[in-house]
């Protein structure tokens, strides 16, 4: 009994190698074309990001809703819907280009441009965002199995690179396996995530959660949340792009 646990546990390890070194070579032997212009030499030039859609203009403080105000309604009520994080910030509108960069990541393996999508949520920091650590949100075991990686976490990687703050991989885990948010309506989204996250240990006091996309804030508010019960003071949040 006990060999057969350990063989399957060894087939098993060696089919997540198998995906993570087939999700790599898709990046080392596939020629790079930028989603773009189209040239060749890499998945996307720093000077194409000009072409995606910013998210500018007026919006909300906290959950960056396009607003005419400082606040929308619902964070402005200070009720129970209000958010979970203390603000969000991303460089892109959920479209076009940016759209496109985000799926061939999420998707199709393509993580080569990855680290240029992390340098524009960099830019979009707040000066006075202070925080001790970076984390990525967490994927489910299987589904980062399957996948072979989990964007965001090469995306906090870099960003944790970029500001010379450490990344805090482990700190909060997907503990239970959910269906996938964009396959659920706007009010299942709500209370699909209730105890989907844990956090180990004691979280410091100011925490950066990193995301490709945010649509409704269901996850991001979930990853706070966790995060806040465990002792974090503020978490601040920071995608690539969202979804208006």
């Amino acid at each position: 009994m006990l060999h057969a646990m350990s063989t399957t546990a060894l087939a098993r390890r060696g089919s997540d190698i198998a995906t993570r070194l087939r999700a790599g070579l898709l990046d080392v032997l596939l020629p790079q074309q930028c989603i773009v212009c189209g040239d060749f030499g890499a998945s996307l030039h720093p000077e194409c990001l000009t072409a995606f859609p910013p998210a500018e203009g007026s919006r909300c403080a906290r959950c960056w809703r396009p607003v005419p105000t400082t606040w929308c309604e619902r964070c402005a009520s200070e009720g129970p819907d209000v958010p979970a994080f203390d603000a969000l910030r991303t460089p892109f509108r959920f479209e076009d280009h940016a759209r496109r960069a985000i799926l061939e990541a999420k998707f199709r393996g393509i993580t080569s441009h990855l680290p240029v999508l992390a340098g524009a949520a960099v830019e979009v920091i707040p000066p006075e965002w202070r925080y001790d650590a970076v984390v990525a949100v967490p994927l489910a075991r299987v589904r980062e199995r399957r996948r072979g990686y989990n964007q965001a976490a090469i995306l906090a990687r870099h960003i944790a690179r970029a500001t010379g703050v450490r990344e805090h991989g482990r700190l909060i885990a997907r503990v239970r396996s959910t269906p996938a948010q964009a396959t659920l309506s706007a009010e299942r989204r709500a209370t699909n995530l209730v105890g989907a996250f844990a956090v180990r240990g004691v979280p410091p006091p100011a925490v950066l959660v990193v995301d490709d996309v945010t649509t409704t804030g269901s996850t991001l508010d979930a990853v706070a949340s966790a995060l806040k019960a465990a002792g974090a003071e503020r978490v601040y949040v920071l995608a690539v792009a969202r979804e208006d």
